[in-house]
Order: structure tokens, then sequence, then C-alpha cells
């Protein structure tokens, strides 16, 4: 069943309309616009003027700033398997809540987090991979400074929890651990990089 305006509210309607063009015409805007020339020819080059001021504003270059989180990271305890949190500016590997490796080195390694849901629980989470700096690399990047992707991963080591070997982050192993987080699920979700609660 179709619906259908009543005939007194399309009368209503109608009248308001009347009453609004008659208003219009009253008013009559063109005569406004003859009469007071100087107004509207001073509102259009000021109009003209901000719109070159946004326009410059928007294409100026500004400084490139690094990508800094506000917030915790991850960082996986190698020794006992267990995800604690840290703060950004630590690559690793850091101290660990278990103490150090057998060798005597930090057990505490980035972890890259993700989720198939929007709000996980603990059990929803999964590790991506594990990052660390290279020590190798000709300069070393911080490890929030990820605004240059390329460059981030020139100088990152990385590795699956259950890998032993690290590889770098643009080998052919590296590139093919990153293309893993791409690949939807059977559900066809992909995954969502969790952060820890502030």
């Amino acid at each position: 069943m179709a619906f259908r305006v009543p005939e007194l509210l399309r009368h209503e309607m109608r009248h308001c309309l009347e009453q609004l063009q008659r208003g219009v015409r009253r008013w009559d805007p063109r005569g406004w616009i003859n009469a007071h020339s100087g107004l509207v020819i001073g509102v259009a080059c000021l109009s003209a003027v901000l719109l070159c001021f946004v326009v410059v504003w928007v294409l100026w270059p500004t400084a490139s700033a690094s990508f800094q989180p506000g917030g915790p990271v991850w960082f996986y305890d190698v020794n006992t398997g267990r995800l604690f949190v840290g703060r950004p500016k630590h690559g690793g590997p850091i101290p660990a809540p278990s103490g150090s490796l057998p060798d005597g080195g930090p057990a505490g390694f980035r972890a890259h987090v993700y989720s198939y849901v929007l709000d996980p629980n603990e059990s929803e989470l999964f590790i991506g991979f594990l990052e660390r700096p290279d020590p190798e690399a000709a300069s070393p990047r911080p490890a929030h400074d990820m605004k240059d992707f390329h460059t981030w991963a020139q100088g990152r080591l990385i590795r699956r929890v259950e890998d032993e070997q690290w590889v770098g982050a643009t080998s052919p192993e590296g590139q093919a651990i990153l293309q893993q987080l791409l690949v939807p699920n059977r559900r066809g979700q992909t995954p969502l990089n969790q952060a820890p609660e502030p």
C-alpha cells in the first residue's frame, strides 16, 4: 500500500511555498545586488583571497614528522611465550619479566599483535611477527619511525614466533611473513593491528 499525503497537508504545503515565493519576489535579490554592487564585489574579492589562502595552506609542504604512537606497545617474552607491555620508543630487545635469555641477552622482543575482530579478548589475539633492529643496518631507524615503511624495513629483522631464524624485513622471507598478514581468513576478514590498552 503506497503512502499518500493527506489532501489538507498538501494544501498547507502549497500555501507555504507560495508565501515563500512571494517573499522572495518582494525582497528582489537582483535589485538588491544591483543597488549594492560595491559590497558584492568586496565579498567576491574576499572570497577569492580566502580561497587562495586555503589552497596555499593545503599545498604548502610541511616538515616531515616521525610517526610516534602515543600509547604503549606489545613485547613478547621468548622465555615464557607471553606478551607484556612496553614503551614505543624501545625497539628491543628489552629486559623481559622472566629475566634474560640463556646467553645473557634480553628476552623481550617487539611484537606486532593482530586480531580478526575490532574489540578482541585475549584469546582472539595473535602475534603476526616479532621485530628487532638489524645490527648490520647502515643507519638504524628508531623503533617507532615507520613514516617511510621501506626505509624502516631495511633496518629491521623479523620472524614469526615459531621461527628460529631472524630474516630481513625486505628479504623474500621477510616479505612472505608480511604478506601473510594481508591474507583474509575463511570468513574474508583481514587482520587488524591491536595495541595494548593505555
